[in-house]
């Protein structure tokens, strides 16, 4: 049982690099296609997001006096 736990693990960490490197190429290419698809939006409706809101600061109490 232990040698087929450990053959499942060498293939996965066999093949898991190709994976990843197979998708590299595909989040490329979404990411150049949301790009042109926001240029497209601001070039037809304009910048109009709200501007950013300030980042959340942590909770802190004040110290005792």
């Amino acid at each position: 049982m232990v040698a087929l736990i450990g053959a499942l693990l060498g293939l996965l960490w066999l093949f898991v690099p190709f994976a990843i490197f197979g998708i590299k190429g595909l989040l490329q290419q979404i990411v150049a296609e949301q790009r042109r698809t926001n240029e497209i939006l601001s070039r037809v409706h304009g910048e109009r997001l709200p501007p950013a809101a300030p980042e959340p600061q942590p909770f802190r109490a004040r110290p005792y006096p």
